[in-house]
């Protein structure tokens, strides 16, 4: 009996079937005495009865396909019967599974590291304190990224950066050189003489070696050269200029903050990678990354308001390098050395009549692609957004590998492109920088980073979701930022 059952449960159709040849004998003889009326009827039942049947043995079934990116496969003429329905739910089950258990690591990593400056300050707050805290937390997050590695913040982006020997600290010390040289024609209790060329040359050995020495010493401190006063125009971060504004900064501006440190961050955990920032026994003498000189976070996400940062070549901020250095007259002052723009200075924005694509969309679609954007062909979609930045830095010829594979270790990062020219080591000797024995080189890179909105849209401001379409459209009132201030 049991065994009846199970094939009645597993043969729903069958069953169907008999059910409706059997009802359409009792109908058909039912129908002869009860005339044509009744016939018509039974009829109409009958037909509607094989349309049900019909509906349940001629079904077309998603199936998954042999290719992961090919859209499921339409297999027709299927039989939907219990069992049926449960080898399709253990197939899709299985594959959820296998999203779940791939997908969230790569949210995981995504998400690692990247956390509000200030808990609560997005998406909105009506708290003004957590926003004017939120501008002050910002700026002492790029600074913080100078300091030393710690075994405490092993994920923490640190460089363990500074600039080259301080102009007058040096001065000092080479007048301290000269002024303690003891001439060959001093006598004790006759004076000197006079110096003689023989005791000029001596005391510019001296000198030279005494620099030569401190310069060294400043290297084997550092893993890094960096201008580290946020106030520099050298200062290699690009900052918002919101975190100087006197008025209360916009969700928006919060938001954007967020995302270009997040982006810096990231970069300088890759430098600090290649750099082996954790080693006490490395310094910018055997690193591969020597300086950084700038980091450029271009506007807007790839895609929708850029076309990024293929067609942008440097930095945006204008050298100004002084002059001065070592040389006849010693070490001179000169002016700031890589002097680069201003606070918050922006990279260019989208080309004209770019075409931004969907915001929006099925998760299940196949992504579009657009290589003028750059070689990877991504951009921003459904599932996540595509940012690029620009870094120009001084690095190691021979070592470009290292950091290649250090920018590709952290966060999906990738490298579109790379320019590179020469540098004259021994001017950036005169200016202070010990680069070691490689040839050096200055690099402008273009890289990739992407954000998966499965986090980060828990911290979009109502506007931002909006622009993505990942939320309604709101009355102005409802968006407004000011927060009546």
């Amino acid at each position: 009996m049991k065994n009846i059952i199970m094939w009645v449960k597993t043969n729903v159709v069958t069953v169907l079937s008999v059910v409706v040849m059997l009802a359409s004998v009792g109908v058909i003889a039912w129908s002869m005495s009860r005339g044509n009326a009744a016939a018509e009827s039974a009829s109409k039942e009958v037909t509607q009865m094989t349309r049900t049947l019909d509906s349940h043995t001629n079904v077309s079934v998603p199936y998954p396909p042999a290719d992961i990116d090919a859209p499921p496969e339409e297999i027709p003429g299927v039989t939907i019967t219990k069992a049926t329905l449960d080898h399709l739910g253990e197939v899709y089950g299985k594959m959820n599974n296998e999203y779940e258990l791939t997908y969230r690591p790569f949210v995981n990593i995504n998400r690692k590291g990247h956390f509000l400056l200030v808990p609560g300050v997005l998406p909105k707050t009506d708290a003004s304190h957590l926003r004017h805290e939120a501008r002050t937390r910002y700026r002492e997050a790029f600074v913080q990224m100078f300091e030393p590695y710690d075994d405490a913040q092993p994920g923490a982006a640190r460089l363990n950066a500074a600039g080259p020997l301080n102009p007058e600290e040096l001065q000092f010390e080479l007048a301290r050189v000269e002024e303690g040289y003891r001439p060959s024609t001093y006598s004790p209790g006759a004076g000197s003489t006079g110096l003689s060329e023989a005791d000029r040359k001596a005391i510019e050995g001296q000198k030279k070696q005494r620099a030569e020495e401190m310069l060294i010493e400043r290297a084997r401190q550092i893993h890094l050269y960096a201008d580290p006063n946020i106030q520099s125009t050298g200062f290699p971060f690009q900052v918002g200029a919101w975190s100087l504004a006197t008025g209360l900064p916009t969700f928006t501006q919060i938001w954007e903050g967020h995302m270009e440190l997040w982006i810096q961050q990231d970069i300088a955990r890759a430098i600090g990678i290649a750099n082996e920032v954790d080693q006490e026994d490395r310094s910018v003498i055997e690193a591969p990354v020597k300086r950084l000189i700038s980091i450029d976070v271009i506007p807007g996400n790839v895609g929708l308001d850029t076309l990024g940062g293929m067609n942008i070549k440097g930095s945006v901020k204008t050298s100004s390098a002084g002059a001065g250095g070592y040389g006849a007259g010693g070490y001179g002052g000169g002016g700031a050395v890589g002097g680069y723009g201003g606070i918050g200075a922006a990279a260019g924005g989208a080309e004209a009549g770019a075409a931004p694509v969907a915001a929006a969309g099925s998760p299940d679609a196949p992504l579009s692609v657009d290589y003028n954007a750059g070689p990877s062909g991504r951009t921003s979609n459904v599932i996540y957004d595509v940012r690029h930045a620009r870094m120009v830095a001084i690095v190691d010829y021979e070592q470009l590998p290292k950091l290649f594979d250090a920018i590709s270790e952290v966060n999906f990062m990738s490298v579109l492109d790379c320019q590179i020219q020469d540098v004259d080591e021994y001017q950036a000797l005169l200016q202070g920088y010990v680069y070691g024995t490689g040839d050096a080189v200055q690099v402008d890179m273009l890289i990739e980073t992407i954000w998966l909105r499965e986090w980060t849209k828990e911290f979009m401001p109502q506007q931002i979701k909006q622009k993505l379409g990942l939320a309604e459209p709101a009355p102005v009132e409802a968006v407004d930022e000011t927060g009546g201030f």
